[in-house]
C-alpha cells in the first residue's frame, strides 16, 4: 500500500508506472494506436462518474474495473461479436490514490481476449471513465441486430433479472463488499440479497453464449441495461412487431420475486434478450422463455402468470429527472 496519489506523480509518471506494471499496455506509445485489419469492426462506448453509475466504496478496485469492462462487452456480446480492444478516458482527481487506481486497471485488464489499446488521461474533481470497445464481427449479415425480430418468434431470456434493483441501498447496507469472496463489510444482509448483490457488482458479459447463438442461427438479440421492458420496446420499435412478454417469478432473483415489475424495470443486468423461431429451444443453455412476438406496428404487451398488466416505467432513462 501506498500513499502516493495521481497529483503527486503526474499524467507522465501515472502512464510509465501502468506500462511498467502491464506489459499489455505496450500499445500506448503513440499519438494513435496501430490496430490490425478486422473483419467487420463494432464499437461501442460507455461512460460511468462516481457518484453517478458507481461509488468506490462499493466493492474493490480491481472488482470495479472489471464490472466497467463487462458492462461495456455486453454490447458487444449483444451484437454476437468477439471483443478485442479496449479505449480508456479517464477522468482522475490529483488526490486519488496510485494504489487504487492500479488496482482498477487490474480489473479492467482481466480479460485475456481484448487489450487496452490506447485512451486519455485528464484531471477532474470527481473519478470517471469512458471505455470504448472495438469488436470483431466476422461476417455482418449474420450479426445480432434489434431490427431483425419476425413474427411468431419466441422471446428468451439468458439469466435472471432484477440483480439492480435497490443494489445501491442493499450495498450501503452492507457497508460494500471485501476480499476475493465479496462479503459484506459489516452489518448482515440474507443469502437471498447477498446473491443478487454479488450478482451486480461481478456482471459478465454473455460473449460465449451469443457467439454460440449466432452460430445456431439467431439473427435478432439485444441486452438488457435499460431494464426488461425497455429492451423488450427496443426490439419491437425497430422490428415493427408487436411483443407480449409473458412472465413468472422464475426470471428473477429470490430477492425481488416479489416486486417482479420493479424488478423488469430496473436494469444493468447485461444478459440476453433474443428470439427464435417456436420450435427452437435453449433451456439447456441456461435461458427462459419469456414470450412471443405477433404482427404489429411496434408495441409490448406485459402478462404477469397469464395475466395482463400495466406498468408505469419501462425502465431506466439516462437524461430522465
Amino acid at each position: 500500500m501506498t500513499d502516493l496519489t495521481a497529483g503527486d506523480i503526474g499524467e507522465r509518471g501515472l502512464i510509465r508506472r501502468l506500462r511498467d506494471n502491464f506489459p499489455s499496455l505496450s500499445l500506448i506509445g503513440d499519438d494513435s494506436s496501430i490496430l490490425p485489419a478486422l473483419q467487420c469492426p463494432v464499437v461501442t462506448t460507455d461512460s460511468y462518474f462516481e457518484g453517478s453509475h458507481f461509488y468506490r466504496w462499493w466493492a474493490p478496485a480491481e472488482v470495479l474495473g472489471r464490472r466497467l469492462l463487462e458492462a461495456t462487452l455486453s454490447d458487444i456480446a449483444a451484437m454476437g461479436a468477439r471483443p478485442r480492444w479496449i479505449f480508456t478516458a479517464v477522468t482522475l482527481p490529483s488526490d486519488l490514490e496510485i494504489d487504487w487506481i492500479e488496482r482498477f486497471y487490474k480489473g479492467l485488464m482481466e480479460r485475456k481476449d481484448c487489450v487496452i489499446a490506447g485512451g486519455e488521461t485528464i484531471r477532474g474533481s470527481n473519478f470517471g471513465i469512458t471505455l470504448t470497445a472495438v469488436g470483431e464481427g466476422g461476417n455482418s449479415e449474420t450479426l445480432l441486430r434489434r431490427s431483425t425480430l419476425r413474427p411468431g418468434d419466441s422471446l428468451w431470456l439468458s439469466g435472471p433479472i432484477g440483480r439492480a434493483l435497490d443494489a445501491p441501498a442493499i450495498l450501503e447496507e452492507a457497508g460494500g463488499l471485501e476480499g476475493e469472496n465479496l462479503n459484506p463489510r459489516y452489518g448482515k444482509i440474507s443469502a437471498d440479497k447477498l446473491e443478487q448483490v454479488r450478482a451486480f457488482i461481478l456482471p459478465r458479459a454473455e460473449l460465449e453464449l451469443a457467439v454460440e447463438l449466432r452460430r445456431k442461427g439467431v439473427l435478432c438479440g439485444i441486452d438488457i441495461s435499460d431494464g426488461l421492458f425497455s429492451e423488450a420496446w427496443h426490439l419491437s420499435c425497430e422490428s415493427r412487431i408487436d411483443i407480449v412478454l409473458d412472465m413468472d417469478e422464475s426470471i428473477f432473483y429470490n430477492s425481488v420475486k416479489d416486486r417482479p415489475l420493479e424488478a423488469a424495470s430496473s436494469g444493468e443486468d447485461f444478459v440476453l434478450l433474443f428470439s427464435a423461431p417456436e420450435q427452437s429451444e435453449f433451456t439447456s443453455e441456461g435461458c427462459k422463455k419469456v414470450g412471443y412476438a405477433k404482427e404489429g406496428t411496434g408495441k409490448v404487451s406485459i402478462l404477469m402468470n397469464g395475466r395482463p398488466v400495466n406498468v408505469e416505467t419501462t425502465g431506466y432513462d439516462h437524461l430522465e429527472v
